[in-house]
């Protein structure tokens, strides 16, 4: 058991087990007292699965993602919390049933130094290319996913790269493209109509605004490669609390080139609101609600629309960020359906 607070501070994308084996993935750096925001991703299983260490299989409990498929997954599974932050329960695990705590820059190491099998090998030669391309310090990548616990399996695995900080994310989200192959396009087409009930946006929607960072390809291994990006500054809980005011939609010039847009959650600087139209008050307010000063998502795949800054068509949950007054339109929230794509689109 790692007691009451692990060594040290729990970053997005960490994993931890519980004292019933029970892996979850930590979203955000930021995290209530005693507790981690995290949902369930693995369980043990009685027999044979995928995902492996040694004799111990697990069931994967997450198979779709998006806010509600997440939600949908682990209710009932895990402990959910009122965050008075948000505003919302959110998915948690206690510091106290903690037992391991996985981190993806402390795996990566081990890998680079034996890697045991094709996959982690694989994982070698993608993070050699992203050093390449990039010139990111190598502290600052980590490796994700079922490698960062030890149950990947060669046959179905990707490799899933975690790169940390401002500069390396920078530097990273510009160049990585071009060292890679891009999966087929029948395979990129499926996999995007996949997500589109779950997203409900177009086909086409989605394939403008796919992030070029993720799905990518080592074609000579067979291999799929995603790369994330996760803050290397750990959160202050209850420095910025959010009160949701309104639910609107609302066309925003967003600042392009914001690296905490690429963070969970990602952020980024509103410098005009063209538009903004009110579809239902949360609750009474005194301001002025075109003075929207940035939006923030928690749905990942709007990452990359809000780093392309630009003109953009938004539709969420407006809140009065406390202690400051400035008004914050999040995505990616339960509350509606939520979206943050090119207004040409």
């Amino acid at each position: 058991m790692i007691g009451s607070e692990p060594a040290e501070p729990l970053l997005d994308h960490d994993h931890v087990e519980d004292s019933a084996g029970r892996i979850f993935i930590v979203v955000g750096n930021s995290h209530p007292p005693g507790a981690a925001v995290a949902y369930l991703k693995y369980v043990p299983a009685e027999s044979s699965t995928y995902w492996c260490r040694g004799r111990k299989c697990y069931e994967r409990v997450v198979r779709r993602y998006g806010v509600d498929g997440v939600l949908r997954a682990v209710s009932g599974l895990q402990e959910e919390l009122y965050d008075p932050t948000l505003g919302v329960t959110v998915p948690a695990v206690r510091l106290r049933e903690v037992s391991r705590v996985y981190r993806p820059r402390d795996r990566l190491r081990e890998i680079l130094r034996r890697p045991g099998d094709s996959v982690e090998l694989d994982a070698v030669i993608a993070y050699e290319r992203v050093r390449e391309c990039s010139g990111v310090h190598p502290d600052s990548v980590g490796v994700d996913g079922s490698i960062a616990v030890g149950i990947h399996n060669p046959s179905v695995s990707d490799v899933d790269l975690v790169v940390y900080g401002c500069r390396g994310a920078l530097e990273v989200a510009e160049s990585v493209q071009g060292s890679f192959d891009r999966l087929p396009l029948e395979v990129e087409v499926e996999r995007l109509a996949g997500m589109v009930s779950t997203y409900r946006l177009p086909l086409e929607v989605l394939r403008a605004i796919a992030s070029p960072y993720k799905r990518l390809y080592m074609r000579n291994r067979g291999r799929e490669v995603n790369v994330m990006f996760a803050s290397d500054e750990p959160g202050r809980y209850g420095e910025r609390v959010l009160v949701p005011a309104a639910l609107v939609e609302a066309e925003l010039v967003v600042e392009p080139g914001d690296c905490g847009s690429l963070f969970y959650p990602g952020a980024a600087r509103v410098s005009r609101v063209r538009e903004l139209r009110v579809l239902g008050l949360l609750r009474r307010v005194d301001v002025e609600l075109s003075r929207v000063s940035r939006v923030v998502t928690y749905e990942s795949l709007y990452s990359y629309p809000l780093y392309r800054g630009g003109e953009l068509r938004v539709r969420g949950v407006l809140s009065i960020e406390r202690p400051s007054g400035d008004l914050v339109v999040t995505v990616g929230t339960r509350e509606t359906h939520s979206y943050a794509v090119p207004a040409r689109l």
